[in-house]
């Protein structure tokens, strides 16, 4: 269970909230777990799901869940990676790449292009820093504009993972998407 009871319909926000609930709804049609919890500060869930929204229209789908699945595996967010396992299949990241990600193991299954999001979602998230080796590499591979977005697509489900692991969101996937392993007491 949730620590805060979700907000998913419209009679549970205060007026001031309404406009952004509805520009939530116009957007996603629903309120999904996330949201569910951050609509306690609706103008922070509008933007937020604004941004989320920018953010997949610029990447390919393929890519982005290749930066969500780091950034849930790497921090860890149950939530996030129980989702995004299961979409990153339909986009046709193979079950290779998924399991390296998962594991953070041997990166040769990947292409160049899943290696350098890959490589680059773990040093930010693990490091703190991304190295000048990994930060040409990427950008040689995603240009400035996409190098600049799948980082703040990375960031995004960080904040997200605030969010769900600080409210104990219980994954909806479970049995479905494979479990992030412990790896050293970090696993939430």
């Amino acid at each position: 269970m949730p620590r805060l009871t979700p907000i998913t319909e419209r009679s549970q926000v205060p007026q001031e909230g309404l406009a952004e609930f509805d520009k939530i709804i116009s957007s996603r049609g629903r309120i999904n777990a996330p949201q569910s919890m951050i609509m306690y500060s609706p103008l922070i869930a509008s933007r937020s799901t604004e941004l989320n929204d920018q953010l997949r229209s610029n990447m390919s789908n393929h890519d982005y869940e290749i930066a969500a699945l780091v950034a849930s595996s790497e921090f860890p967010i149950e939530y996030v990676w129980s989702a995004h396992s299961v979409t990153a299949r339909t986009v046709g990241v193979s079950d290779g790449v998924i399991e390296a990600i998962r594991t953070g193991g041997d990166l040769s299954v990947c292409s160049n292009r899943e290696r350098v999001i890959v490589e680059m979602g773990r040093e930010l998230v693990t490091e703190r820093v991304l190295s000048g080796a990994t930060f040409a590499s990427a950008r040689d591979e995603l240009g400035e504009q996409l190098l600049i977005e799948t980082m703040m697509t990375i960031g995004y489900y960080l904040m997200m993972g605030m969010v769900l692991n600080g409210c104990a969101m219980e994954p909806a996937n479970v049995g479905v998407a494979p479990e992030l392993p412990d790896r050293g007491g970090r696993k939430n």
